[in-house]
């Protein structure tokens, strides 16, 4: 995992989530930073803004890493937990560990792998609840750690209401006492997020729900791309992710034995992946990340159909083989041909970073640097500019944030970009991830960037990677920016 995350190529969105960890140096999210998820994640790695300052983002990509290995070692502890033997136990990990949910979870630096790993820990500790009359205390840890996967991700939120609602519809099976103590557990796991939205309560609810609910619709219809916004697509796009792994062949399995008798962690299994399809089925588009929520569940309660004998036939052994296979063909055909070239994306950023520290003293200019790709950014010795800590995804919209509202987020979009930044100029501006063209954007989203900046007299500068170059402040305008600050 270590390996595909060092060799992996950059992710559109690993920007955003790398910068909120970067700006805990500086305030908390939504009130002084936008953010635009719940907040669980960059409050948890904050300790590595300084612990690995100056190498943050491959160190933020080697945690995810080790996190998807322990959610591997979580799943199949859940599965004993919940009577599968040791073979399908081993088969529900394997599933997990090879699908191509997990395998890019782990090895890019977004929010997928933290609360992977709280979802199957809170469904382990669940589980272990039904098989033990004894283990009280053990309610209150699956409630905390399902409430915290919600905070670290708002999709999972849904899979941890279904076990909440599980715990009801069984109170008297479980005990008063034990649903109490896994809705106390879920309130503090949630407690972040509550927090953090008392600060600041508009910031937050468009971070979290209006910014998903419509930032998606308006960039695909802008660009000519409604279509996939519809659910015939999505239907395709969701089989499609799960077929890249077990999790199709799980998801068929366990509907052809719908109508059997089940087991109380059967019935809660059961529950969760309904939830966590749901969870899926949400966002438009679909991408495989979105499975996360489904995953867990649903390869726990294939464990439980896998000691039937069918599996152990060679069809039966065969299916899991071809699903084993048709999770890693991705990740080996994204990241096999950089390994085999000793071509690390990681590397790269990395050399970028020291070269821009190099240019930024040699041309004694200090304040922030403005870009569009946060990972590129964060491992400099000057800090982000705030208004653009989420990358493209902020600065790309038009219509669902007010000129005033961005201002009032520390925030910026490309219709404001001009009066934002003669009013706080930027010590630079480092420009090249984003330059492909769209419908809304012909000439790239960097074209906006770059157009200001030699339009102001910025110098540029190019880059060891090639691909990026570095705009310096003039010193005139540095001046300015000086007097202002």
């Amino acid at each position: 995992m270590l390996t595909v995350a060092a060799f992996r190529p950059i992710d559109h969105d690993e920007g955003q989530y790398v910068g909120a960890v970067a700006m805990m140096r500086l305030g908390l999210p939504y009130r002084d930073f936008a953010y635009l998820q719940t907040p669980l994640q960059p409050l948890l790695f904050a300790p590595l803004a300084w612990i690995a300052d100056g190498w943050l983002f491959p160190t933020l990509r080697a945690v995810n890493a080790l996190l998807t290995m322990a959610a591997t070692a979580c799943i199949w502890l859940a599965a004993r937990r919940a009577g599968a033997s040791h073979r399908a136990a081993a088969i529900a990990a394997a599933a997990l560990l090879s699908s191509h949910m997990l395998l890019f979870a782990g090895s890019v630096a977004r929010n997928d792998a933290l609360p992977l790993l709280l979802m199957t820990a809170g469904l382990a500790a669940m589980l272990t609840l039904l098989q033990d009359d004894r283990a009280r205390w053990t309610a209150l840890l699956a409630g905390l750690l399902l409430g915290a996967a919600a905070s670290a991700k708002i999709s999972y939120g849904l899979p941890a209401a279904a076990v909440g609602l599980f715990a009801l519809l069984h109170w008297r099976a479980l005990g008063a006492e034990k649903v109490g103590l896994i809705a106390l557990g879920g309130v503090l796991g949630g407690l972040p997020t509550v927090w953090l939205a008392l600060l600041a309560p508009e910031a937050a609810w468009f971070g979290i729900i209006d910014y998903s609910l419509k930032a998606p619709f308006e960039w695909r219809t802008w660009n000519g791309q409604a279509f996939m916004l519809d659910w015939p697509l999505s239907l395709v796009r969701l089989a499609r992710y799960l077929a890249q792994g077990c999790g199709l062949i799980a998801l068929v399995a366990i509907a052809l034995v719908a109508s059997r008798r089940r087991t109380m962690a059967e019935q809660l299994l059961d529950m969760v992946i309904i939830a966590g399809l749901i969870a899926a089925w949400l966002p438009r588009p679909i991408y495989v990340q979105y499975l996360g929520p489904l995953l867990p569940a649903l390869f726990l309660r294939f464990a439980l159909l896998t000691d039937a004998p069918f599996w152990h036939r060679p069809a039966g052994r065969a299916l899991i083989a071809l699903g084993v296979i048709a999770g890693l063909v991705q990740t080996m055909m994204e990241t096999g041909p950089n390994i085999l070239a000793g071509h690390s994306p990681v590397h790269i950023v990395l050399r970028d970073a020291q070269a821009l520290d190099r240019i930024m003293a040699s041309a004694a200019v200090s304040g922030a640097v403005v870009t569009l790709s946060p990972e590129r950014a964060v491992d400099m010795a000057v800090p982000i500019d705030r208004r653009f800590v989420t990358g493209s995804f902020l600065f790309r919209t038009r219509h669902i944030l007010t000129r005033d509202q961005a201002r009032a987020f520390h925030a910026t979009h490309f219709l404001s970009l001009a009066a934002d930044l003669e009013a706080v100029p930027p010590a630079a501006i480092l420009t090249g991830s984003e330059e492909q063209p769209s419908a809304a954007f012909p000439r790239g989203l960097d074209a906006v960037l770059i157009d200001w900046a030699r339009s102001h007299g910025y110098r540029s500068v190019p880059l060891p990677s090639g691909t990026h170059q570095l705009f310096v402040t003039p010193p005139s305008l540095a001046k300015r920016r000086d007097a202002q600050l």
